[in-house]
């Protein structure tokens, strides 16, 4: 049996975020901006308020799930809540409770709570916040299991509002379509794996608009094949290794996720990966990720149906863990997902009302 382990490169230890002022109710909204992105375990996180006046909570960042999930004030530490913010509705004077009972699955685990409706306002600086009334978002009374000792509180979904498990609109799609924010995209650009003194721990969120501090303008967009994910049919994927060069062009579907800490392949991708490095495929049923010499080169070129390319290097695959190097690829089963080795050193568009994604080479890089 295969055994997977989703090691990370690293474990970052990330200070707690903290409001640098007073968080007041908008008065002409900012539809435009960034908002810094910070490493924790496997996860990349980021803040948002909940209700009037705005309460403070960590969340990680989520493009597979559609909702945004807060701890409860009934949360308990049995219940995956220790030391997490929770939220109290009584303290709010734009909460709405609607009540209904719901189970929530992502890849932090099973959650159980409840809906309301409230004002959420994302966004770190006083110039880049972006609020939005009257959100449906989910009190969770239970966390998922992969919650306990997080340093963060809760999820931001921003998938599609056809992938929402409480029946609600994604946050940013009930943004854009309310005139809350000016574009129909968001991008996401995380750092390379070391490429600054934080070991690559850092990145941005843009919201609604082109990120001209990070990114290269003019993305080359690749149609979405679905309406329900973040999904893109894959035609060919090429591998190059230092022992040889593998191809395979047959069609496959691919799916991005900011909450996979690594890429996902299916066994046959995996063979013709482990090929490539001259490693044996008995390896095929060791431990993931796979130990490999820290001087290992591979790239690794995903193409789509509509010509575009992008590609992965060693620099994102082969990362160092307790004095070894291991080789940030997992196995699925019948796709393949795009996690966070693909969004470092680019900049990826999410448009979930085009209907497509973007990717553009990041500014800062060396």
């Amino acid at each position: 049996m295969i055994k997977t382990i989703l090691l990370l490169a690293f474990v970052a230890s990330t200070s707690a975020f903290v409001i640098p002022f007073k968080v007041h109710a908008a008065v002409t909204n900012i539809t435009k901006g960034g908002q810094t992105l910070e490493q924790t375990s496997t996860f990349f996180v980021a803040n948002l308020t909940m209700g009037t006046p705005g309460q403070l909570f960590t969340v990680v960042i989520d493009t597979s799930t559609a909702d945004i999930v807060i701890p409860d004030m009934s949360c308990k530490t049995a219940n995956n809540c220790y030391n997490k913010r929770r939220f109290n509705q009584a303290k709010s004077s734009s909460y709405y409770a609607y009540g209904n009972k719901y189970t929530y699955k992502n890849n932090l685990g099973t959650f159980q709570g409840f809906d309301a409706k409230d004002t959420v306002v994302i966004g770190d600086r006083k110039t880049d916040l972006i609020t939005i009334p009257g959100v449906k978002f989910m009190q969770a009374t239970d966390l998922g299991l992969l919650m306990d000792g997080l340093g963060a509180d809760g999820i931001l979904g921003l998938g599609f509002t056809a992938s929402s498990q409480i029946g609600g609109n994604s946050p940013f799609v009930q943004g854009v379509n309310a005139g809350d924010i000016s574009g129909t995209f968001y991008s996401i650009w995380l750092e390379h794996f070391n490429q600054t003194d934080d070991l690559g721990t850092h990145g941005v969120i843009y919201y609604g608009g082109f990120d001209p501090v990070h990114c290269a303008p003019n993305p080359t967009y690749v149609p979405l094949a679905s309406a329900y994910a973040y999904q893109l049919t894959m035609s060919s994927f090429k591998v190059v290794g230092s022992s040889a060069t593998n191809s395979n062009n047959k069609y496959i579907q691919t799916y991005l996720d900011t909450t996979t800490a690594q890429i996902g392949l299916p066994k046959t991708y995996i063979s013709q990966v482990f090929d490539s490095l001259g490693i044996s495929t008995n390896v095929m049923n060791a431990i993931y990720p796979t130990i490999v010499p820290c001087n290992t080169k591979i790239t690794l070129t995903f193409g789509f149906v509509s010509g575009t390319t992008v590609s992965i290097t060693e620099r994102d695959l082969v990362i160092s863990f307790f004095g070894t190097c291991r080789l940030q690829i997992i196995p699925t089963t019948d796709r393949i997902i795009l996690g966070l080795p693909l969004y470092r050193g680019r900049c990826t568009y999410f448009d979930p009302i085009m209907q497509r994604v973007g990717f553009t080479p990041a500014l800062l890089q060396d």
